[in-house]
C-alpha cells in the first residue's frame, strides 16, 4: 500500500482512501477476526493503514459482491446472492445497497464447517468439508490422489475441459457440490440472482456447467428455480474492485469522477 501512495504521488495522483479485501471474517468495526490465511486477528489492520490514507477493512466475499452491485453483474438487482471460489469459498447476501454481516461479522462462512449425516442404508457417519471438495486447492489434491499429475487447477481444469476422465470427473462433482449448498441457500434466501465470482468460479467449462445444473437441481421450489445465475463481470479482481468501491463508498465518493 506504500508503494502504490508513493506511485501514485509521484504520478500526481490524490490517494482518497485505501480499501482492504481480506479472506478473513472481518467484524462489523473492520477488525478481522480469524487467522485461517493471513495472521492479522488482533492486530490494528485498519490503523496501520490509515497511518498513508482513510481505510476500509472488509471482507472479501462481501467487498466483492460490493463491487459487483455497483460496477457489474449485481447492477439490475436489488438483492443477489455471491459466491467466490478461488483458494476458498465464501459468500455474501447483498441486499438494498450492502452486504448483511450477521451479528459478528461472520455471515457468509458457507463452506468451511463439516455438514454431519448419517447414511441411512450403512450407519456410516460422514463429515464433508464444502472447502476440501470444491475449492481450487482442493481440485488439484483430488486430481493428484487419482494419480494425476497435474501442477496446478487450472491444468486440473484444463484437462477437464479436454476430456481427461479423472479430471472431469473431479471436477464435476466439486461442481455438483458446490451447486448443492448454493441451491440450499437459494431456497432459505430467495435472492433475484446467484453471482459467482473467483478464479474458479469464474473459469467456466465444466465446473460452472456442473455447478448451474445442481444449483437448480437443489432449488427446491420452481417459482425461484429459474433465476439467473451468472459469472461476476469482474471475475477473480471483483473483491479488487468492490475492496475500492467499499473506500470510495466511505468517503461518499462513489458518485465522483473516480467512483465512476
Amino acid at each position: 500500500a506504500r508503494d502504490l501512495v508513493i506511485e501514485a504521488r509521484a504520478a500526481a495522483m490524490r490517494v482518497l482512501g485505501i480499501g482492504v479485501a481480506v479472506a478473513e471474517l472481518v467484524d462489523p468495526e473492520g477488525n478481522v477476526t480469524s487467522a485461517n490465511l493471513i495472521a492479522w486477528r488482533g492486530l490494528p489492520v485498519r490503523s496501520r493503514f490509515e497511518e498513508l490514507a482513510p481505510c476500509v477493512v472488509e471482507a472479501d466475499a462481501r467487498a466483492a459482491a460490493a463491487g459487483e452491485a455497483r460496477f457489474g453483474a449485481g447492477r439490475p438487482f436489488r438483492q443477489f446472492f455471491y459466491v467466490t471460489v478461488g483458494t476458498g469459498i465464501g459468500s455474501a447476501f447483498f441486499k438494498d445497497g450492502r452486504a448483511h454481516t450477521g451479528a459478528r461479522g461472520s455471515a457468509g462462512t458457507v463452506a468451511s464447517a463439516p455438514l454431519t449425516f448419517e447414511c441411512a442404508a450403512c450407519g456410516t457417519t460422514s463429515r464433508p468439508v464444502l472447502e476440501e471438495i470444491a475449492s481450487g486447492p482442493a481440485l488439484l489434491a483430488r486430481y493428484r490422489r487419482r494419480g494425476g499429475s497435474a501442477e496446478s487447477t487450472e491444468e486440473v481444469l484444463a484437462l477437464a475441459a479436454a476430456g481427461d476422465a479423472p479430471a472431469a470427473e473431479v471436477v464435476r462433482s466439486a461442481g455438483g457440490a458446490l451447486g448443492s449448498t448454493v441451491g440450499l441457500l437459494v431456497s432459505v434466501l430467495d435472492p433475484e440472482a446467484v453471482i459467482v465470482g473467483g478464479g474458479v468460479g469464474s473459469a467456466g467449462g465444466p465446473y460452472w456447467d456442473a455447478f448451474v445444473a445442481s444449483t437448480r437441481a437443489h432449488v427446491w421450489s420452481e417459482l425461484h428455480r429459474g433465476l439467473p445465475i451468472l459469472p461476476a463481470a469482474h471475475g477473480a479482481d471483483a473483491g479488487v474492485v468492490g475492496a475500492a468501491a467499499a473506500a470510495l463508498a466511505s468517503l461518499g465518493s462513489v458518485g465522483s469522477p473516480l467512483g465512476r
